[in-house]
């Protein structure tokens, strides 16, 4: 373990009032050799980041880097927005303070700043999507054909870090409806009801992948159990569906 994986993991401990800040220092000074002050700048450094507070004394850009790596693996994403911010105040606090451009400190936060946004947008476009085609089951089966002949056929996309399929929300809609709960590859009712609406948990396949030029249709569509959807992805006869389509 590096010295700097070490403090992180102080610095976690510390934060989680399972150590003080004097008791981490000392820690990391006889186990790792590293200077008490400097001990003490890295574990305040991590406390300000999980509050997303400004920090004055930085770390290194390495150490930053590591930090905001671990702040992101280790706790799902939920306290990385907080670590960006942090980071840009300092960014602003010791620009200001010494009329110099930190240009790698910079790119470091423009990097996770993306990400935060895209995680961000990511979740939003789950959202409204699931909303869309709650909103979209309510409706007439000749209504949802009739928005589905509205839609074009080919998805738009919108840049979430990476692209993902703007789908059709009234095209899940219609062929969950046509499924009527059971999976329409095994033939197996769903294996649970969903939590938030107690709708049988099914989910949308496209035959052909809208990757590979698929159309978002009902036709090109088939709802599946999870364990069949899977299948189709990582099994060894992921290409039965298409070859009986």
């Amino acid at each position: 373990m590096t010295s700097t994986e070490a403090a992180f993991v102080i610095a976690k401990r510390v934060f989680h009032e399972e150590l003080t800040q004097t008791e981490g220092a000392r820690q990391l000074n006889e186990e790792f050799r590293l200077n008490i002050n400097s001990a003490k700048i890295m574990i305040t450094v991590y406390g300000k980041m999980m509050k997303g507070l400004e920090f004055k004394r930085a770390l290194s850009v390495p150490d930053m880097s590591y930090y905001l790596a671990r702040i992101m693996s280790e706790n799902d994403s939920k306290y990385l927005p907080n670590a960006v911010e942090a980071l840009w105040k300092h960014i602003a606090y010791y620009e200001k303070r010494n009329g110099v451009t930190l240009r790698s400190l910079r790119n470091l936060h423009s990097s996770y700043l993306a990400i935060v946004n895209g995680i961000t947008s990511f979740n939003e476009l789950s959202e409204s999507f699931d909303e869309a085609v709650k909103n979209a089951m309510n409706l007439t089966e000749g209504q949802r054909k009739k928005r589905i002949s509205q839609k074009s056929v080919i998805p738009k996309t919108k840049p979430v870090v990476v692209y993902v399929y703007e789908r059709n929300p009234y095209v899940v809609a219609e062929v969950l409806a046509r499924a009527k709960g059971v999976c329409e590859r095994c033939e197996a009712s769903a294996p649970f009801k969903r939590k938030k609406d107690g709708s049988p948990y099914l989910e949308v396949h496209h035959k052909i992948r809208l990757a590979d030029g698929g159309e978002d249709t009902v036709t090109n569509a088939i709802a599946l159990c999870p364990n069949c959807h899977r299948d189709l992805h990582f099994g060894e006869h992921n290409k039965a569906l298409q070859a009986d389509g």
